[in-house]
């Protein structure tokens, strides 16, 4: 069994080894075949590349001498090229001479063109003169006929700025108001700013803007920007000069106008932009008269007491609607003139002319100028006219300063901030037209605000003055002085421009405090507080003057100085509690009007004491009854000579305070009523009890000499005090 296994696993190995030997022969048959393959393929590829090495050694030079050729002809047509543009530079002098010498002409497209061609050979000559010794002389040669070019170009541009800087007439500029006021009344949105293209040729327009942009490339943008600057600028300060000599010269009236921008000028931010406006009333440029301010705080029943005369006297201010957006409303605030304002309303009207030719020359530039040149050329060309201006401004506040008894020409003070109340107003406008200018530039107009700002100052500060050191003698019959009128008629003015006042007052006590190292108050309300301040001080010092002034009188007749100081106090009490301004004044000093009215109580006090005389006469017999018993029958000689003595000093007392009383001067009806009832109060109830007890008893053969005033006589005279004189 072993054996038979043995066997079949022999026959089965050796058949396994034929299997592979006959496998092994293929493969070395194969690798036979691959070898004879690849030894073809080297041969053939060997012989490929022996053929392309000899066609590379065929082609190459030919490609080498076709390159060779084509670059020498390439140099020769460059070198030609060379040859003939810098023949041309040498004779650009000749050919353009007679162009460029002529000037534009109109044709401002090609002369550009004929200058560009002189600036390339000018380049050309700078870079070989060094080289070239011949080149230094025509290198000044087109040197000089370029600028020739330049400046003939400058020329013809300085005409085309000046063919529409013609200055305008002072009629033009009104018209230009008017329009700009009616069409801020219809709320238009049209351009505003009266400056019209179609106006302006529209080749000239063109072609201003092409030099302009020519100039501007070639580096020379500052002199264009001076030049287009001084010629805009003095048309605009000339226009303002014939507006000011025509309002001078001229009784033209009329407040200043609502400003409207241009929608050409970019707002970046339209908060606050519109205005409540304040117009006085008028009739085309001429003003109605209206009432002073400080009649409207009267009460009813002053039909005596008049404010001194002055040639008009201010209205109210009236609310209308308000402005659209990039509205600048601007208002005189007093509505009726005086010869002492005028000077200030003018300048109002040449500040809305001003800010019209500004807004102008800004639309205009929009079209002229490249973008990034439009701020600077604007805040260059408002140099001219903003001196002007300044100096207008100077001029007028120098008036006003040198102006005496400024309480009297109260309404150029008023004029002074009425004009300050058009800056504060128009400060946003301002800025917005010099939106994109630096925050200098920005804040340059407010150079003008501030010439009036310590102008207004020093008027508040000098009409302190005049306050304290008025010379003026006491009114006639103890009437109401006509400084408490002008006093209280300035402080009801000045709230006519409240806003303003509060700055103005704010700005006066921080410059007496600091005078005065006293430290500066701060608070919210600190406009008005200070405002509260400088009118107690007036107050403080109208008090001070008048009883001053009370002293003049002769000094036995206290009455009249009692009349005096209580006409003074009551006028100033009712006048005060018609108005506003105690609220204002009480945010200072808190019991100011109490201490008046004790003031008031005590020359009450006072003027009773007229009666004196007359108590005293008839207490003296009253006691001499009392001690003597006189008798209703027949008396004694001596009891007779003592009822004809009394009755000869109560007669003489009465006769004394009756003329008194009537030379006595008491404007308000209610101060008259009471003290009349004070004074009967204090005399009839004795007096009826004398006449009583002593008018029948038989002491005299003549009554009528004795018994001259009855109770009732003497109630009816009283009745008549303060009637005689108004």
């Amino acid at each position: 069994m072993t054996v038979f296994m043995s066997d079949n696993a022999s026959r089965s190995s050796e058949s396994k080894l034929q299997e592979e030997k006959k496998r092994l022969s293929m493969l070395k048959d194969a690798l036979q075949r691959s070898n004879n393959l690849t030894h073809g393929m080297i041969s053939t590829l060997d012989n490929f590349e022996r053929k392309l090495n000899s066609l590379d050694d065929i082609i190459t030079p030919v490609y080498d001498s076709t390159n060779e050729l084509r670059l020498l002809l390439t140099n020769v047509e460059k070198t030609l090229s060379v040859c003939d543009s810098v023949l041309h530079y040498y004779d650009v002098c000749s050919e353009l001479n007679s162009t460029i010498s002529s000037g534009p002409g109109g044709n401002i497209i090609d002369y550009l063109k004929e200058l560009e061609k002189l600036e390339d050979a000018v380049k050309y000559f700078k870079r070989v003169s060094a080289q070239q010794q011949g080149a230094v002389s025509e290198r000044e040669r087109v040197n000089q006929l370029y600028d020739l070019g330049r400046r003939r170009l400058l020329d013809e541009t300085d005409k085309l700025i000046m063919r529409y800087s013609n200055p305008l007439q002072a009629k033009e500029v009104l018209d230009l108001l008017d329009q700009q006021e009616q069409l801020s009344a219809n709320n238009s949105s049209s351009n505003s700013s009266g400056f019209d293209l179609q106006s302006m040729q529209e080749a000239d327009l063109q072609a201003l803007r092409t030099i302009i942009e020519w100039f501007s490339k070639i580096g020379f943008r500052q002199g264009l920007v001076d030049l287009y600057a001084n010629r805009r600028g003095t048309m605009m300060r000339r226009s303002l000069q014939l507006l000011s000599e025509y309002l001078r010269s001229t009784s033209v009236r009329r407040l200043s106008t609502s400003l409207t921008y241009s929608p050409n000028i970019r707002a970046r931010d339209d908060k606050g932009d519109t205005m409540n406006r304040r117009a006085g009333r008028k009739i085309g440029r001429k003003f109605i008269r209206s009432p002073a301010p400080s009649k409207a705080h009267l009460p009813s029943n002053y039909p005596i007491m008049e404010e001194p005369q002055t040639p008009n006297s201010p209205s109210s201010s009236q609310q209308t609607s308000v402005g659209q957006s990039f509205n600048l409303t601007v208002s005189g605030a007093v509505g009726g003139q005086s010869d002492d304002d005028r000077e200030t309303n003018n300048y109002k009207l040449m500040l809305d002319s001003f800010l019209i030719l500004l807004n102008r020359d800004r639309d205009m530039l929009q079209y002229v100028f490249p973008q990034e040149l439009t701020s600077l050329v604007f805040t260059k060309l408002a140099e001219l006219p903003l001196v002007y201006m300044k100096e207008e401004a100077q001029r007028i506040c120098d008036t006003i300063e040198r102006t005496h008894n400024k309480l009297e020409s109260k309404f150029c003070v008023f004029g002074q901030f009425s004009v300050l109340q058009w800056f504060f107003k128009s400060r946003q406008t301002f800025s917005k037209l010099y939106q994109e200018s630096d925050a200098a530039r920005r804040q340059q107009f407010t150079t003008l605000s501030a010439t009036f700002e310590q102008s207004a100052v020093s008027c508040l500060r000098h009409i302190l003055d005049e306050i304290k050191l008025d010379s003026s003698p006491p009114s006639v019959g103890g009437n109401v002085h006509p400084l408490t009128s002008h006093v209280l008629a300035f402080m009801e003015g000045l709230l006519n421009f409240e806003e303003t006042a509060t700055i103005i007052a704010s700005l006066y006590v921080d410059q007496e405090q600091k005078s005065s190292n006293t430290p500066v108050e701060t608070n919210e309300q600190k406009g008005q507080y200070d405002l509260g301040k400088y009118f107690c001080q007036l107050i403080r010092w109208l008090h001070v003057t008048i009883s001053k002034k009370a002293d003049l009188y002769q000094r036995n007749d206290t009455t009249i100085r009692a009349i005096f100081l209580l006409n003074n106090a009551n006028y100033l009490l009712k006048r005060l509690e018609n108005s506003s301004l105690l609220s204002i004044l009480q945010k200072y000093q808190p019991d100011l009007k109490s201490k008046y009215e004790a003031d008031f109580h005590t020359n009450i006090g006072n003027y009773i004491k007229c009666y004196s005389p007359l108590i005293i006469a008839i207490q003296q017999m009253l006691e001499y009854d009392n001690s003597q018993r006189l008798p209703d029958t027949k008396l004694r000689e001596k009891d007779r000579e003592q009822l004809k003595d009394s009755f000869n000093h109560v007669n003489s007392a009465i006769d004394s305070l009756r003329s008194q009383c009537q030379e006595y001067i008491i404007s308000d009806i209610d101060l008259r009523h009471r003290l009349r009832q004070d004074g009967k109060a204090e005399i009839l109830e004795s007096f009826r009890k004398y006449y009583q007890k002593f008018a029948h008893k038989e002491f005299t053969k003549n009554p009528n000499k004795y018994l001259r005033y009855s109770p009732e006589t003497l109630e009816r005279i009283i009745d008549e005090f303060f009637e005689m004189k108004k």
